[in-house]
């Protein structure tokens, strides 16, 4: 049920977390990309081109670096762990797997390619310094998006969430620009307040990821 939290998400040893089921099959592996959006939310752009937010441009605080990261572990029915802590310290140019993400100037890839009907379970991570602007009603608002290749017929995607357990997940649909993913504290409850409280120092990583309208 909506709203509720996504099961392992964020910089933690989890990979079943996120899924993209692919109606037809890809000709190349698809690639995870964020990008900004001008929308409010949970509305969503059609689609992203440019990276100008405080979530991609960092402050002082992180040394610039973009704040959100990604990782893609592979089908959904042989998903491959990412390690503890497994948020990048820095970008990598291109794609990378895990890597920060700002566009198409550092993104994830992977080797996978999914035939009709196969899924790719993914992770997501925000880690904010203490600098950062306050409130982040724009700042961080930042689109999700997932690129592929195909021949023939463009594909349907579909997202889904876990709300079960890595090992047996209990997935639920997330239907853009009606749902959004709201990066919070640990320990947050149904209703909020989805709030990431900022350290005096440093950064934080959101303890919790939530998906909500």
């Amino acid at each position: 049920m909506i709203p509720n939290k996504a099961t392992g998400a964020g910089n933690n040893n989890a990979t079943v977390v996120y899924k993209a089921t692919f109606s037809t099959a890809l000709s190349s592996a698809p690639r995870l990309e964020a990008w900004d959006n001008s929308q409010t939310f949970p509305a969503v752009d059609a689609t992203g081109s440019t990276i100008l937010k405080e979530i991609f441009t960092g402050t002082t605080g992180n040394g610039s670096k973009p704040m959100l990261a990604g990782y893609i572990g592979g089908l959904s029915s042989a998903p491959t762990l990412p390690g503890a802590s497994w948020h990048p310290g820095s970008a990598t140019g291109g794609g990378a797997n895990p890597n920060l993400l700002k566009g198409s100037t550092n993104f994830v890839n992977t080797t996978v390619v999914p035939g009709t009907g196969e899924a790719i379970v993914f992770n997501l991570s925000q880690r904010v310094p203490f600098d950062a602007t306050v409130p982040s009603t724009t700042s961080m608002n930042a689109l999700i998006l997932i690129r592929c290749n195909y021949t023939g017929a463009a594909p349907t995607i579909a997202l889904d969430f876990n709300e079960g357990t890595e090992g047996t997940p209990s997935w639920t649909t997330i239907t853009a620009g009606t749902h959004g993913i709201r990066f919070c504290n640990a320990g947050t409850i149904s209703g909020g307040p989805y709030k990431l409280t900022l350290p005096e120092s440093g950064t934080v990583d959101a303890g919790e990821q939530w998906v909500t309208v």
